[in-house]
């Protein structure tokens, strides 16, 4: 795919890419930059739109791949969709990045957190003083997730933030675009 197609593609996903300051195009995939809090690059996550779903170890492989770097043995906490954090408004928090950019695309602050169970930012989501609403599917992942946020947003069976119809989407929504 050309980078074109990829700007398409993402379009299609409904991600605003000018709303972002780490994204880049290669051949065929797509890198999203992961910062801290202090804004320092500190990983990445790897998305080749036709690869299989299938996860690997190979960045080269997988449709997914996600790398943070070490520091004491641990990886760097963070999560995507830091620049979207605004003073006073509620911080959702979504599994995927193609959740939280269909939020950002409506001015809504979101963190996607690479996972449904992010054990390993509990203490780090402690130190937002916002807000925080977990964004489910009515699966086990999104039971795991649920509990992160103070209030949860459960999204009708089978569905995730991007599958939404617009009408499903602004009904559940529009109360955190005020």
């Amino acid at each position: 795919m050309t980078e074109q197609e990829l700007r398409e593609h993402l379009e299609n996903r409904n991600m605003d890419v000018s709303l972002y300051s780490g994204v880049w195009f290669g051949d065929e995939v797509v890198v999203f930059g992961l910062w801290n809090l202090m804004g320092q690059l500190v990983g990445y996550q790897q998305y080749r739109p036709y690869a299989p779903k299938t996860q690997s170890n190979d960045p080269r492989l997988g449709r997914y791949y996600t790398l943070c770097s070490k520091q004491g043995g641990r990886g760097i906490v963070t999560a995507w969709g830091l620049e979207t954090v605004k003073h006073g408004k509620p911080i959702l928090l979504c599994e995927g990045i193609f959740d939280a950019c269909r939020l950002h695309k409506v001015g809504i602050p979101a963190l996607a957190v690479l996972g449904s169970d992010p054990v390993h930012l509990e203490e780090w989501l402690g130190l937002f003083a916002q807000p925080l609403v977990s964004v489910v599917q009515g699966d086990a992942a999104g039971k795991k997730l649920a509990k992160y946020g103070g209030t949860g947003v459960l999204l009708p069976s089978g569905h995730d933030v991007g599958s939404l119809s617009d009408e499903d989407f602004y009904r559940i929504f529009n109360r955190f675009t005020q």
